[in-house]
Parts: structure tokens; C-alpha cells; sequence
């Protein structure tokens, strides 16, 4: 392949990585393309952590310091050991990290503590910590989930206008059937009895359940997004694109391209997730900001505590046009519970009503057939697009 040729399939990798898609791009591995950039941050964790859990409130400092020394001296020369195992330099970096190195990654600062003083709860700590940061490394890194939300954060900025204009056009539906439950005094007795941890859990129980909802609703989701009425309709959604120019370079693959892989298809699903997850979260942003200010005006102090049997904790107060208007804890409570409530509704009609997922939906439908027309045409160009069929599958 040309050098032309290798920089046109660079950016191309690039374009998806910045569409919270790396997994598109071709012999993708994560121990070379993840683990191995984040080892220098992971050494440095590990090294802190030895220091930290090495010393022992038993023993006087300079017992301490030589425990860690001892320890820091025990690791170099394992280091070395499995370095010269390989035939590699003593103190070489690794090419690669596989399953062996994450253990000894999440393990061996967990035993530090149990050697020195059988400090259990320090051990369990210590290794909850580790699963905790490579889940997020893994995760953030190997799905792109900060150049995803970075994506998706954009289309929405650069979308402005649409997209208010398409919160004009479901608030009102929403607003119209939420205001009957927010005048409700059964709903600021149940919402304003809870305090902030159980306001809490039951706010996150509304978005569990929104998002296995999302979920089941994903296969369906992706079949659609990854059919094609035919290859020149792929091709006509690449201008603009880094393949835009090799377009007539790549014929059409006798069979279609490869099928998804479960990673694909985890990557696929995620962007379709966030990008769906961020307009919901601004329905409920915005169907609490409008609670919070209707309810300020509208309900009086006197009213709430009837309602709730207590005067209501007031959280600041203002006078203008000669009435009081009162910010109570009740009513934070009560309009993020209906926000709450509004996001899961939003949720369930933007999945199953066909006019709300062609008006809400539309722009990331496009720009998700888009990736997906990206990685027929970035395929067929690597030589790889005499696969299998298009079928798309989660496994």
C-alpha cells in the first residue's frame, strides 16, 4: 500500500476513533492499543500504592522505610526476572499487557498489606480500587466513551437551534400530562418525605430502568442503522469524509461486508446509547428547571404545607410584585422526582413512537449509518470487504 494510501486509512481510524467508534478500525487489540499506553499511569499507581500500604502503624518509621524499600527492591527484581524469561532488558518496558501482567496489576499491592501487618480490610480495598480503575481505563479507552460524549456533546452544541426546536415540541406533551401529578398533594407527600440518599435511589431506579429499556431496544436499533438500500447509497454518505476521495477506487464486496463483531456491536451500541442518553437528560434538565420556576411563582408556602402537614424547609426567599415566592427543599424533591419520571416517559415514547424517533433521532441516525457506510467502503479499500453478510448480531 502507497504512502498516500496508509494516510488516507490513518484518518480514517482517526475519524472513528472521534466518533467514539476505535473499534471499527481494523486488527484493533486491546493489549497493544489500550493496556500498553495506559502502563505508564498504571505503574505509577502501583508504585503508590506498594508505599502506601507497605507501612505499618506497628512498627516506627524507620522500620517503615525499610519495609517499603524492601518492597520496592522485591518488585524490580521480579520485574527483571520475567523481563529476562522473555529476553527482554531487565528493566524494559513490556510491547504488550495481557491477562498476566493486569493480575499481577490488581493482586500484588493487595498482598503488600497482608504480608506486613494481615491487614485485611486494607488488602480488599486495595484490590477493589485496582478492578475499579482498570474497568474505567477499559472502558474509556477501549469503547472511546470521552471521544464519544465529546461527539455527541458537539452535535448537540452545533445543533442548537434544531434541537430546541424539537424540545419546543415534546416539552409541551410532556409538561401537559407531568402537571397533573406535580398539583398532586400524594406526590409532594411521597417525594418530600425522602431524604437527598433515597431521593437519590430512586431517581437512579427511573434511569436503570430507562436505560434496560434502551438496551433490549438496541438490536432492532442496529440491524436498521447498518442496512444500506444499496452500495451507492453507502457511497453517497462518505463526502466529506476522510474516504471521500477513494471512493472510486473500492468496488462493492461480492457478499457485503463482515458482520459485527460482539465488540462492534458493543461499540455501536454505546454510541447510539450516549447520543440518545444526552438528549434525555436534557427533556429532564429542562423539565426540572421549568418545576423549580413554575412551582416558585405558582405554590405558595401555605399551599405546600398543607400539603405536606409541616412547614416547608425554605431554602431561600424573595419578594417581587408583592408576593412571596419561596424555594423550598420540598419542591427540589418533588421536581427532580418528576424529572426523573418525565426522562424514563421520554424514554419508552422515543423508542416505540415512530414520529418522536424520526424528529428526535434523525440526526443520530445519520450520523450512525454514516460510521457504518465508513466502515463498508474503509474495509473494501484494506481488501478486507469479501466477507461475510451484512447480518448484524450482538454475539
Amino acid at each position: 500500500m502507497a504512502v498516500t494510501d496508509e494516510a488516507v486509512v490513518r484518518e480514517t481510524e482517526r475519524w472513528f476513533l472521534k466518533r467514539g467508534l476505535p473499534h471499527f478500525t481494523a486488527d484493533y487489540n486491546a493489549a497493544q492499543d489500550i493496556w500498553t499506553r495506559a502502563l505508564p499511569a498504571l505503574i505509577l499507581l502501583f508504585l503508590v500504592e506498594v508505599a502506601v500500604n507497605a507501612p505499618s502503624r506497628e512498627f516506627p518509621i524507620w522500620l517503615d522505610v525499610v519495609v517499603v524499600a524492601a518492597a520496592f527492591a522485591a518488585l524490580g527484581a521480579v520485574w527483571a526476572l520475567v523481563n529476562r524469561a522473555r529476553r527482554r532488558a531487565a528493566f524494559a518496558r513490556p510491547d504488550d499487557v495481557g491477562v498476566w501482567e493486569v493480575a499481577f496489576f490488581v493482586v500484588v499491592p493487595a498482598l503488600v498489606p497482608l504480608a506486613v501487618g494481615g491487614q485485611e480490610g486494607a488488602a480488599a480495598v486495595t484490590a477493589a480500587i485496582n478492578v475499579f480503575v482498570l474497568g474505567g481505563i477499559y472502558l474509556s479507552t477501549s469503547y472511546g466513551l470521552v471521544p464519544m460524549t465529546r461527539w455527541a456533546l458537539g452535535k448537540l452544541v452545533r445543533q442548537a437551534g434544531t434541537v430546541l426546536n424539537l424540545l419546543v415540541r415534546a416539552l409541551p406533551l410532556l409538561l401537559l400530562f407531568i402537571t397533573f401529578l406535580f398539583i398532586n398533594t400524594e406526590v409532594w407527600q411521597v417525594a418530600s418525605g425522602l431524604t437527598w440518599q433515597a431521593l437519590l435511589v430512586v431517581v437512579a431506579l427511573f434511569v436503570l430502568v430507562g436505560t434496560g429499556f434502551a438496551v433490549i431496544r438496541l438490536p432492532r436499533q442496529i440491524g436498521e442503522l447498518a442496512s444500506f438500500e444499496s452500495w451507492d447509497h453507502a457511497e453517497q454518505r462518505l463526502h466529506g469524509t476522510p474516504l471521500e476521495h477513494v471512493l472510486d477506487e473500492v468496488g462493492e464486496p461480492p457478499e457485503g461486508t463482515p458482520a459485527l463483531s460482539s465488540r462492534q456491536w458493543g461499540n455501536v451500541g454505546l454510541v447510539v446509547l450516549v447520543s440518545e442518553g444526552i438528549q434525555i437528560v436534557l427533556v429532564a434538565v429542562l423539565v426540572f428547571a421549568f418545576f423549580v420556576v413554575f412551582g416558585t411563582f405558582a405554590i405558595e408556602r401555605a399551599v405546600i404545607e398543607s400539603w405536606i402537614g409541616q412547614d416547608p424547609d425554605r431554602l431561600a426567599t424573595l419578594d417581587m410584585w408583592g408576593q412571596e415566592l419561596v424555594l423550598t427543599r420540598e419542591l427540589l424533591h418533588v421536581a427532580a422526582f418528576l424529572a426523573a419520571f418525565a426522562g424514563l416517559y421520554f424514554t419508552v415514547v422515543l423508542l416505540t413512537d415512530t414520529t418522536y424517533r424520526e424528529e428526535f433521532l434523525e440526526e443520530v441516525v445519520d450520523e450512525v449509518r454514516e460510521s457504518f457506510a465508513a466502515r463498508a467502503v474503509y474495509l473494501a479499500y484494506l481488501g478486507g470487504g469479501d466477507g461475510v453478510s451484512t447480518t448484524v448480531s450482538p454475539t
